[in-house]
């Protein structure tokens, strides 16, 4: 009888040890593996979906569960999305923000879940290294980029006469891109006229309505700067349909169709920016926060840990069709 016992205890014994190890091989997060994700799209387009599909891909690889949800241009949408991962127990949250300035409302809703932002940036007193970071390029440096390309075809010119087609207010991405390039203009020895400077609001067919407003004032334009390609082209539009010729235009994102605009001439220079770069890193930064590791080791990232920069590359008639 006791030998039944005790075999029936050996019995119970390695059964639960079994079912321990079982449990922990399911949960182990060394490659991503168990790891939640819940990524909030402010709005879709070619470049967030870029991203998206990157982003995917990258936690397919990884073994990271990955659900996206759109919220539509809509603070309200994003708001219920925060909420709904906190209820169902997201490791870590990814989200575009519909906002920038909602930053603070998503984090207090997030709780004790980690944010990483992407595609528009939050003020730096929102981040905090190791739980609120953002994922992205430096837009500043895309900005300096355009103005140093304007610089350099304009060198012989004591004054330039610019337009500007901005993308949304709500845009951190379109602040940031606009001051760099102002401020770089504006340290160089010559006079800088902006002759124009409205939001299209990232819009091919709404840039290419406002330039034929300004055009109609006759004032003289040297050079057309969009925050995007689609921008840039819809300048370039207006100036076909109006037959307007001399006019230096530059963009942003080196899209496929800015990248023809540029072949073919009709475009002078844009900047890379990398959705798929940055599909990957979002991935690999929520699996490094998740497992609450180190940030240090991801590439692009910045002393104090708020940040981690996916680098923008120049893009003219030199190199275009590396990028195509």
């Amino acid at each position: 009888m006791k030998r039944l016992i005790s075999l029936f205890l050996c019995f119970v014994l390695i059964t639960g040890v079994l079912s321990s190890c079982g449990q922990s091989k399911g949960n182990d997060r060394s490659n991503g593996s168990g790891i939640k994700v819940m990524l909030t799209l402010s709005q879709a387009d070619t470049f967030r979906n870029t991203l998206v599909e990157a982003a995917q891909k990258a936690a397919k690889e990884n073994g990271v569960q990955l659900d996206v949800k759109q919220a539509e241009s809509s603070l309200e949408n994003q708001v219920k999305q925060v909420k709904d991962a906190v209820k169902e127990k997201y490791d870590v949250i990814l989200c575009a923000l519909v906002d920038a300035d909602a930053a603070l409302e998503i984090e207090s809703l997030a709780g004790d879940i980690p944010i990483i932002f992407f595609n528009n940036c939050p003020d730096e007193s929102r981040l905090e290294s190791g739980k609120y970071v953002y994922v992205g390029s430096d837009e500043k440096v895309a900005g300096k980029y355009q103005a140093e390309y304007i610089l350099d075809k304009f060198a012989s010119a004591q004054e330039i006469n610019v337009a500007i087609m901005k993308g949304p207010a709500s845009q951190s991405a379109a602040q940031s891109r606009t001051s760099a390039f102002k401020d770089t203009l504006n340290a160089s020895d010559k006079k800088i006229n902006y002759v124009f400077e409205d939001r299209a609001e990232w819009d091919r067919t709404k840039a290419k309505d406002l330039f034929e407003i300004f055009s109609k004032t006759g004032q003289k334009c040297d050079v057309a700067v969009g925050n995007n390609d689609d921008m840039a082209l819809g300048v370039i539009d207006a100036c076909k349909e109006k037959g307007i010729e001399g006019i230096t235009v530059l963009g942003i994102d080196a899209t496929a169709d800015g990248c023809t605009a540029i072949e073919s001439g009709d475009m002078a220079f844009t900047v890379y920016q990398s959705a798929s770069g940055q599909g990957d890193m979002v991935i690999q930064t929520a699996v490094a926060l998740a497992k609450g590791n180190d940030m240090s080791k991801l590439s692009g990232v910045t002393k104090d840990q708020k940040y981690v920069w996916v680098p923008f590359e120049k893009v003219d008639s030199s190199n275009v069709k590396d990028y195509e």
